[in-house]
């Protein structure tokens, strides 16, 4: 019992009650989110976001890049099919994001239209890269086994239903 309730605290101080600190993942974002999803605050400016999944009455926040691309907000996610926080946005939908000290609410969905990941492709490597690559794309569906190619997935955050 001791070993549990010692393994426990630890674990609690390294996630502690706030987001994510670098590359270590944390809990969740502290403050109230903003009535409107902004995703321009996600422009050239901004490289990262830390967003704030939920699985059960846990909250598990990570640091990712960003995309803004046609008014809307992309996550890329290297191996995404390993990813507990893609798996955590994509069952409950909800997520909230810190971008640039502000937080916003808003609803996850994987992208799978080719067009559309194209565009964010386009820009993630105008945005990152610094260069022009009008047939960039995303890959979309996981590679097969034994495929070196990354299991990229990529979500749009659209802002909530109820907004």
């Amino acid at each position: 019992m001791r070993r549990f309730l010692l393994a426990s605290a630890l674990a609690g101080l390294a996630c502690g009650p706030w987001g994510p600190q670098g590359i270590l993942a944390g809990g969740p974002l502290l403050g109230s989110a903003e009535p409107t999803l902004d995703a321009r605050a996600c422009a050239d400016e901004v490289s990262t976001v830390a967003v704030e999944t939920r699985s059960g009455w846990l909250s598990h926040s990570v640091s990712v890049l960003c995309i803004e691309s046609g008014g809307r907000l992309y996550l890329p996610a290297r191996r995404g099919s390993e990813k507990r926080w893609v798996r955590n946005a994509l069952e409950r939908r909800s997520v909230r994001l810190e971008m640039d000290g502000r937080i916003f609410a808003g609803e996850a969905s994987r992208v799978t239209d080719p067009a559309e990941s194209a565009e964010v492709a386009r820009r993630f490597v105008e945005k990152y890269i610094g260069l022009e690559a009008p047939d960039a794309r995303w890959l979309l569906d996981p590679p097969a086994r034994g495929d070196d190619r990354f299991d990229v997935w990529l979500l749009r955050i659209d802002p909530p239903e109820s907004a």
